[in-house]
C-alpha cells in the first residue's frame, strides 16, 4: 500500500534490532531525502575499473537502477539508515570484509522485520559487491549462470552503489558526519570511518 502509515513505536522496533545486531548507530529518515543521481550510478556502468561489475545479480548491470528506484521510493514514506563505524585501518585491512558482511546482514535483517510488520514491500541494500562479500570462493553468481536462487539470499542485499545513491548526503540526512576514509588520513590516531545501510519501508 503506498505511503503506509507506521508507529512509532515500530520504527524504534526496528531502529532496537539494528542496533541488537550490530549497527553502532541507527536513524529515520523521510524516504524524499535519499537522493539519487545517475552520475552515481553509472560509476559501476563497466566503463570504469569497478573489478565487481557483471558478476552478481545485484550489481549493475543487473539491477534496475535510478529510475526503478525512484518509483520504489515514491511508495515509501519512512526509511531507516544504519551505519557501522570502524578504525579508518579496518578499512584497507582484510578486517573489512567482515564489516561488510555485517553491515548486509543487519539490514537483510531489518527489511525481514519490517516485512513481517505487514510492510511487505519494504527493501534494503547494503554497501559492497555481493560476490565479492559472500561468493568469492564460487566461480560464478549461480543466479546468473545457473538461473537458480541466491545461495545467500537470506543476507545478501544490492549495493547502493549501482542505484545511485548519494551515501554521503544519506549520512548527512541522517544527522551523521560523514568523513571521507582515506589511506593518507591514518596517523597514531586511527581516525573513525564508517559504512552504511538502507532499509526503504514500503
Amino acid at each position: 500500500m503506498k505511503n503506509r502509515s507506521i508507529s512509532k513505536q515500530q520504527l524504534a522496533h526496528l531502529i532496537h534490532d539494528a542496533k541488537r545486531l550490530g549497527a553502532t548507530s541507527a536513524a529515520i529518515i523521510s524516504s524524499k531525502e535519499i537522493q539519487i543521481k545517475e552520475s552515481l550510478a553509472e560509476l559501476c556502468n563497466g566503463e570504469y575499473s569497478c573489478p565487481n561489475y557483471g558478476l552478481s545479480a545485484s550489481c549493475p548491470p543487473y539491477v534496475e537502477g535510478p529510475v526503478e528506484f525512484r518509483k520504489w521510493q515514491a511508495q515509501s514514506k519512512y526509511s531507516i539508515t544504519v551505519k557501522i563505524e570502524l578504525p579508518t585501518s579496518v578499512m584497507f585491512s582484510g578486517e573489512r570484509k567482515g564489516v561488510m558482511q555485517l553491515l548486509h546482514k543487519i539490514v537483510a535483517a531489518v527489511e525481514r522485520k519490517a516485512i513481517e510488520s505487514g510492510f511487505e514491500k519494504s527493501k534494503a541494500f547494503a554497501g559492497g559487491s555481493c560476490k565479492d562479500l559472500f561468493c568469492e570462493d564460487r566461480e560464478t553468481c549461480r543466479v546468473l549462470s545457473e538461473n537458480r536462487s541466491c545461495r545467500h539470499i537470506a543476507t545478501a542485499r544490492p549495493s547502493m552503489s549501482g542505484f545511485g545513491i548519494d551515501v554521503t548526503q544519506l549520512m548527512l540526512s541522517s544527522g551523521w558526519p560523514a568523513p571521507k576514509a582515506e589511506k593518507s588520513n591514518l596517523s597514531d590516531k586511527d581516525p573513525t570511518s564508517w559504512v552504511a545501510g538502507l532499509i526503504m519501508l514500503a
